[in-house]
């Protein structure tokens, strides 16, 4: 090897760069010759190295081609959807004969269905069976209570089918054969839908107007109706909670916009505050997040035990129920106690890494210092996560709307239903089995209807919701990798740059954007694939455990199927692990998907200890960091919209869901930090992955200095060996 005489002793970047060959130990003791580490090829010194390698070509062209392919056959699947499919079936009720109330011809005026007993939904079966009295479309709900009595009944008052003719039957008979509703109250419409208002004030005069529910006692009439009402509102809770919710956005919109600006202030003075003074804002972060879960504890201790022993109930059992008032999960203490449990554990576990891992700690907060340069000196890394995030956002976008076209395919699917037991005995009608709306005959079953069901849908549809699910995970996978990769392009440019100031190249972030573009789209599509067939498996498993638990209770089939979960879990986390240092290795040097994963794995197995720890205890602080951020303006947004802050007490309206509001900033803020700390993750993992490299091969001589900070070689004791002139 060359000595130093003769040459520049502070070399620059440009000096330096790694070839393949292999990793080749000195003769041992006994005069045996060298021996190849058997971990992988290491890599030596190279003048012409600059960096990420310009020499590359393009990786994984098949992969490319599948991916290419794939998204064809999805937009076939969307084609169909959209030719098919007819979204306003779900968003509008369906009447008895498979019209959709305020759509079809002649019912364009009538957007609400009116349930002609409600007294018949009182039953489980009603999920599988549907309700089984007639429901037609009316233009308003009723606003005041009417029963029918033959003596005074007037045609004007009656609700009926619109395909009778009132003027050619007496009120008698157009009741008694079910053409027209025997009663109606005063109601509501919940996702357009007639329900009524008081259940206690009409149940009595509801009941007493059928004569095989008179044995039953007021309280049982109310509970009676009150089960009927519950199986039949479940279609209008997400309605009325989601009417609630958009009018508290309507009237906050300014609020909650003025809420993501501060937390995109203080997400970006976070990380502005680590490119100075890491160390601080690290420690910061620890002693602040284990205060805020600290305080989290302590408060909702306090409330649950404030609330044990006050009785705050003000509805009755079968009303509380069906609650679509999310305040009154507030007022319980068993919801206060959960919430107890969780932030204790988060306080224990955050104290117990505290206090076991405080002195890896001070190696990790350099290793994010470092990163807090790089992402300093390349600013424009801030910014590029929005790329990203736009596209993911397209193709949820799509997904969603394939989605509701291909649920609303088929054709309207008619079934018997029975009210009561009036299908017993009889021949050839059998309840619940499909019929044929307009040929059906009941004469030999009076009483028994054929209504409306649902929509039938085609065999292939479900096999196109599947394809249609793969290809979210798999489109979202591929955007996620193709952040990862232009980033770790970026930041390697910088780590490997012997003069930060001089010799990291000009727009790095757009160099390596074009890059990953050109060159390794199939490396991206190849990867992704994997992760996202992954999550198939684990979809289908989470399906099928659904299933055993409305089938059995075997709990050794349960407990087998968590265990095969949880081994699907740990098995995507790792995958995602060699995903994510296989696209660092392929931005820095070229390589196909396989031998980037190989040489990375191979370079992290020769270093799994500071693996294990260092990074890992990285990504914690990082976690701590943002959970600081996004805590810290949830806190702030419950007490100023809870009215407990005088200040903002007046300029808050009133609202249906005061947690609507901190809800939505919370999420908002969760998004909002991790698109800037997943740069710094991104960072962190690159200039890890470079680290390793960096203490393998090089030794601090002047021939084959350090790359890494001197913070850095300071804590692990390294140092270069020459002198600088």
């Amino acid at each position: 090897m060359r000595g130093t005489k003769g040459r520049h002793a502070n070399p620059t970047r440009s000096e330096h760069v790694f070839v393949q060959e292999p990793l080749v130990r000195p003769r041992d003791e006994s005069g045996h010759g060298s021996r190849v580490v058997s971990e992988g090829d290491a890599l030596k010194y190279d003048p012409e190295f600059k960096g990420p390698i310009k020499g590359r070509s393009c990786t994984d062209i098949l992969c490319l081609l599948l991916f290419l392919a794939f998204l064809v056959g999805w937009g076939v699947v969307a084609g169909f959807a959209a030719t098919s499919g007819d979204p306003s079936r779900l968003l509008y009720p369906t009447d008895s004969f498979g019209r959709v109330c305020g759509k079809d011809p002649g019912l364009e005026d009538k957007k609400f269905l009116f349930f002609f007993d409600l007294t018949k939904c009182a039953s489980p079966k009603v999920i599988a069976t549907g309700c089984p009295t007639p429901q037609v479309c009316v233009e308003k709900c009723p606003s005041k209570n009417w029963f029918y009595m033959s003596e005074t009944a007037d045609k004007k008052d009656l609700i009926c089918k619109d395909t009778v003719n009132k003027t050619q039957m007496d009120a008698d008979k157009l009741i008694n054969e079910g053409h027209c509703a025997r009663y109606y109250v005063e109601s509501d419409d919940l996702a357009r839908r007639c329900i009524p208002k008081n259940i206690s004030a009409v149940a009595e005069q509801i009941f007493d107007s059928f004569a095989e529910t008179t044995h039953l006692n007021k309280i049982e009439k109310v509970e009676y109706l009150a089960n009927a009402m519950k199986y039949v509102m479940r279609f209008g809770h997400l309605q009325e909670v989601a009417e609630g919710v958009f009018q508290d956005i309507k009237m906050t919109w300014w609020i909650l916009l003025a809420g993501f600006g501060v937390a995109m202030v203080v997400s970006f003075i976070w990380i502005l505050l680590l490119r100075f003074i890491s160390a601080i804002m690290i420690w910061f972060s620890l002693v602040a997040f284990i205060g805020l879960s600290g305080f989290g504890a302590y408060y909702t201790l306090n409330k649950y035990l404030t609330l044990r022993n006050i009785d705050n109930s003000t509805m009755t059992k079968a009303e509380f129920e069906f609650t679509t008032e999310l305040s009154k999960y507030a007022e319980l203490e068993t919801t206060w106690l959960i919430l107890f449990i969780i932030t204790v554990t988060i306080f224990l576990v955050c104290l117990l890494v505290l206090i076991f891992l405080r002195k890896r700690i001070n190696i990790a907060i350099a290793l994010i210092g470092q990163a807090s340069k790089a992402v300093g000196d390349i600013m424009s890394t801030l910014f590029f996560p929005v790329i990203p995030y736009i596209l993911q956002l397209f193709f949820l976008a799509f997904f969603c709307v394939v989605a509701l076209f291909l649920s609303s395919a088929g054709k309207a699917e008619y079934r018997v239903m029975c009210p009561g037991q009036v299908c017993d005995g009889c021949q050839g009608v059998t309840e619940n089995a499909t019929c044929n709306f307009e040929t059906f005959d009941n004469s030999s079953c009076p009483g028994a209807m054929c209504q409306f069901y649902d929509y039938y849908v085609d065999p292939n549809i479900p096999r196109l919701h599947i394809y249609n699910v793969f290809g979210l995970f798999w489109s979202l996978f591929f955007i996620s990798a193709f952040g990862e990769m232009v980033l770790a392009g970026a930041f390697a440019s910088w780590y490997w740059a012997f003069d930060k100031s001089k010799d990291v190249p000009s727009l790095p972030v757009t160099y390596s954007f074009g890059r990953t573009l050109r060159y390794h789209i199939g490396t991206l599509a190849f990867g992704s694939l994997i992760i996202a067939i992954v999550r198939m498996i684990r979809v289908i498993l989470e399906y099928i455990d659904y299933k055993v638990k409305q089938q059995t209770d075997s709990k050794i089939v349960r407990c087998l199927l968590c265990c095969c979960r949880c081994c699907l879990w740990c098995l995507e986390k790792f995958l995602k692990f060699i995903n994510r240092n296989a696209y660092v290795y392929c931005a820095i040097y070229g390589k196909n998907f396989c031998v980037s994963a190989k040489n990375a794995f191979s370079l992290i197995m020769r270093n799994i200890a500071r693996v294990v720890v260092l990074d890992k205890v990285t990504d914690f602080l990082l976690f701590i960091g943002k959970m600081v951020v996004v805590g810290g303006v949830a806190v702030a947004s419950f007490f100023i919209f809870s009215g407990e802050v005088p200040v903002f007490k007046d300029h808050i309206p009133t609202m249906n869901y005061y947690l609507t509001p901190v809800i939505i900033i919370t999420i908002g803020t969760f998004f909002i930090a991790s698109a800037f700390f997943s740069v710094y993750s991104m960072a962190v993992d690159t200039l890890f992955l470079s680290f390793l490299e960096d203490c393998e091969r090089n030794d601090g001589s002047a021939e084959k200095p350090y790359f890494m900070s001197k913070d850095l070689m300071k804590i692990l004791e390294k140092k270069n060996k020459f002198k600088e002139e």
